[in-house]
């Protein structure tokens, strides 16, 4: 038997879940909560295998009240529930050590075996969730791939490509060498590369100036 808990702040979707799992044979509600300071409370009582947990309550963010539980009992697994669907949620709530992230819209069919996997020491999320964060994540590479360079980055960093030394660098942007090399040393920042080779290197490779 998996003894869950639930918190969320609404009435109306704690009914609606207890109405989807009582005819499950396995799942038994232990408790309900509708803030984190009562759901400390109740987890002092009763700890449950599994907390469903909404990562928005009235007095505390339930990304934080995540951290603190699992810190706290490393044995339950916390599996998020909401009805936010970006990934920035997803990634923090993860991070935090919770087992999964579901969305209020999940039939039974889904709950059920959401709550299954993560009591059995497995993680879940939706398919569509698994989705959108490998969309998120194939965005940060792209950011990471292609920093976004100034006007006068660009310049710059075209003139290195032509084999211009700092001076005259300085010369043809009509700028001091000092500024000059500011900005060939944020460039090396930037591509995350360790000299001015490596800059010539990476600006071909992602096509910066294309």
């Amino acid at each position: 038997m998996i003894q869950l808990a639930i918190t969320d702040d609404h009435p109306v979707v704690i009914r609606g879940l207890q109405d989807v799992l009582t005819p499950i044979p396995d799942i038994e509600v232990v408790w309900t909560a509708q803030t984190a300071a009562d759901t400390l409370t109740k987890l002092e009582e009763t700890i449950p295998d599994v907390l469903l947990l909404d990562i928005r309550l009235p007095d505390r963010s339930g990304i934080d009240l995540c951290e603190q539980i699992v810190g706290r009992y490393p044995g339950l697994k916390v599996l998020g529930l909401s009805s936010f669907d970006q990934a920035s949620y997803i990634h923090s709530l993860l991070q935090r050590g919770a087992s999964g992230y579901l969305l209020k819209t999940v039939d039974g069919t889904e709950l059920t075996k959401a709550i299954q996997t993560v009591n059995g020491g497995g993680t879940y999320l939706h398919q569509a969730l698994q989705e959108l964060m490998k969309q998120a994540a194939s965005s940060t590479a792209s950011k990471a791939n292609h920093p976004k360079l100034t006007r006068r980055e660009k310049e710059v960093l075209q003139l290195i490509l032509e084999e211009c030394t700092t001076n005259e660098i300085a010369e043809r942007l009509f700028i001091s060498p000092s500024t000059a090399e500011t900005h060939r040393l944020n460039l090396i920042q930037k591509l995350g590369v360790r000299n001015t080779a490596g800059l010539v290197k990476a600006a071909i490779e992602r096509g910066l100036l294309e």
